[in-house]
Order: structure tokens, then C-alpha cells, then sequence
């Protein structure tokens, strides 16, 4: 069995049903798939070139008043320093940390605004709160990341004192 197999990997046995060579007919299929994409390809460029051409000027004007530019807030907070976003001095607990992102997200999650909201409100609640996650992140990972080097700094320090016994048994 295993050498039928070789001898089919390596061209040497013919397919049980004749001469059939399944490689070059895929190459072909393939080729043919390859110039028919390229073709249609080729058309749909030079369609767009000329339609746009004749309507770019609309096209550019159409396009600038449907994007939908987002609003600048003013926050109370540094955005890029993540403790000043949940209210917390640098060097907090984890139970710190974990409360200030509570109240933060209860005043500030998009679903607990009050009914009067507005539209404008709602997104501006949605911002902070993703501040708010995003500084919850950070500072969680940052906590982790000094425990990792903390615990790895004093398994290292208890390997440099242990001592070896050199006698022999």
C-alpha cells in the first residue's frame, strides 16, 4: 500500500480510470479563471474612470455631507492619563481601582442616563465610558504586569540563596 502510494506521488503509476492528468487540467481551469477576472476587472475600471469623470465634482460634494464627523468633548479629565479618567491617584489598590470603575460607569454607562436625554448626551455618555473601560484596562494590566515582575524578582532572589551541598555522598 505504501509503496502505491509513492509510486502515485511520484508520477510513476497511471490513475485507475486512464491517463488522467488532474494538475494541468486545474492549471488550465485556473488560467482561465485568472484572464476572465482579469478581463471583467479591466471593464469595471474603465467604467468607473469614465463615470467618474463626469460626476466627481457631485460625488465629492455628496460624499462630504454624508460622513458623519465626530464631535470634539471637553472632559474634565486628562484622556490619555487612564488614573485621572477614573479619579484615582497613582499607586492605588486593586479595590480602588475596581471601585472608582463602578461609580465611574454607574454615572456615566449609556443605558443608565436618565429618559430626557438627548441624542447628543447619549453619545457623549458613550464616550466617557469607553474612556472609562479603556483606563480600567490599562491600569489592570499595568497592576498585573508589576505583580509578574515582582513575583519573578523574588523567585529569582530565593534561587541566588539557596545554597548547594558540593560533598560527595
Amino acid at each position: 500500500n505504501r509503496t502505491r502510494i509513492l509510486q502515485a506521488l511520484m508520477g510513476e503509476q497511471k490513475h485507475h480510470q486512464g491517463d488522467y492528468d488532474w494538475y494541468k487540467e486545474w492549471e488550465e481551469w485556473a488560467r482561465r479563471q485568472y484572464q476572465q477576472q482579469q478581463q471583467s476587472g479591466y471593464n469595471q475600471q474603465q467604467r468607473q474612470r469614465t463615470s467618474s469623470s463626469s460626476q466627481s465634482n457631485n460625488n465629492n460634494n455628496t460624499r462630504k455631507s454624508r460622513t458623519k464627523s465626530k464631535p470634539e468633548y471637553r472632559w474634565d479629565f486628562d484622556p490619555d492619563d487612564p488614573y485621572s479618567v477614573l479619579g484615582i491617584r497613582r499607586g492605588a489598590t486593586k479595590s480602588e481601582v475596581s471601585a472608582a470603575f463602578r461609580r465611574e460607569m454607574l454615572k456615566h454607562h449609556p443605558d443608565v442616563q436618565h429618559q430626557g436625554t438627548t441624542e447628543a448626551q447619549k453619545e457623549r455618555a458613550i464616550e466617557r465610558s469607553k474612556y472609562i473601560t479603556d483606563a480600567y484596562r490599562k491600569i489592570k494590566a499595568e497592576m498585573n504586569e508589576t505583580e509578574w515582575n515582582d513575583a519573578s524578582r523574588a523567585k529569582t532572589k530565593d534561587r541566588s540563596t539557596v545554597s548547594f551541598d558540593t560533598t560527595p555522598y
